[in-house]
């Protein structure tokens, strides 16, 4: 029955209570001292700065740290994680054509870790679909799916790429099946809802489909009540720093005064 559609729904985890807080420009001066001490050969470091870079926009920096990355090993993993990382990068360009390049050449490596190897299927199938080249993007979207079922991004991604080519009522499936496995990833339902209202008759050929659509709505909603709010948290946690960090100052202070006045 529709009122029994199993939904699920995560977050990303909140920092732990005590964790560092700090600014984007921090994070990546940290990172530089540390990669500058490594030599310049710490991967960590370099992904890590390729994707604060890539957040801010900067582009070719973020290219610059995966491109030493990728210098730096000949692990095959490694290698596969690199270019995935360059993939996306592109798509943050929006140059879709060399973001499908980048995800070839990472599917080359044949990288072992699921997550690793899901993205891969899934952001070439993703950079495809953006290419309007819909019908290429299926098998590597279903082979996503098949490595692992528990994500969302493949079931949008390959509904899109079936509502494009006018399998309607797969697309649809496949946008209620995105919410039932993460209902905190409304963008399945968006889709899912414009469907819809651009072809009411999927009401008649798919049985039950408005209380599915109404199942999903519920869950979506239940998943918004329960998302952290990451803002607020941050911001507590910087100030709790900060107290810290004024309060080690003042102490630093009293204990030189004191020592000061000792004979």
């Amino acid at each position: 029955m529709p009122e029994e559609l199993p939904f699920r729904f995560s977050f990303p985890e909140l920092p732990p209570p005590g964790a560092e807080a700090t600014t984007v420009e921090e994070g990546i001066q940290s990172l530089l001292k540390k990669l500058d001490a490594s030599g310049g050969k710490c991967l960590d470091s370099l992904v890590n700065l390729a994707e604060l870079y890539q957040g801010g926009w900067e582009f070719d920096k973020a290219s610059e740290c995966m491109q030493r990355f990728i210098e730096l090993t000949d692990d095959p993993e490694k290698l596969g994680v690199g270019h995935l990382a360059l993939g996306s990068i592109e798509e943050s360009r929006g140059d879709y054509a060399a973001a499908a390049q980048r995800y070839r050449v990472a599917l080359a490596m044949e990288p072992c870790s699921t997550p690793t190897w899901y993205f891969i299927h899934n952001n070439l199938g993703y950079s495809l679909n953006q290419l309007k080249e819909y019908s290429s993007a299926i098998p590597y979207l279903q082979k996503a799916l098949e490595i692992d079922p528990g994500r969302p991004n493949a079931y949008k991604n390959l509904g899109l790429a079936y509502e494009a080519l006018g399998e309607l009522e797969k697309a649809a499936e496949l946008f209620i099946a995105a919410t039932q496995v993460n209902a905190a990833d409304s963008r399945s339902l968006k889709h899912l809802i414009s469907l819809v209202e651009a072809n009411p008759a999927l009401e008649v050929d798919i049985p039950n489909l408005r209380e599915r659509i109404e199942a999903c709505e519920k869950a979506v909603a239940v998943a918004r009540q329960h998302k952290p709010d990451f803002d607020k948290y941050w911001d507590q946690l910087r100030a709790d720093q900060l107290r810290l960090t004024q309060k080690r100052k003042w102490w630093q202070f009293w204990k030189r005064r004191t020592d000061a006045t000792k004979d």
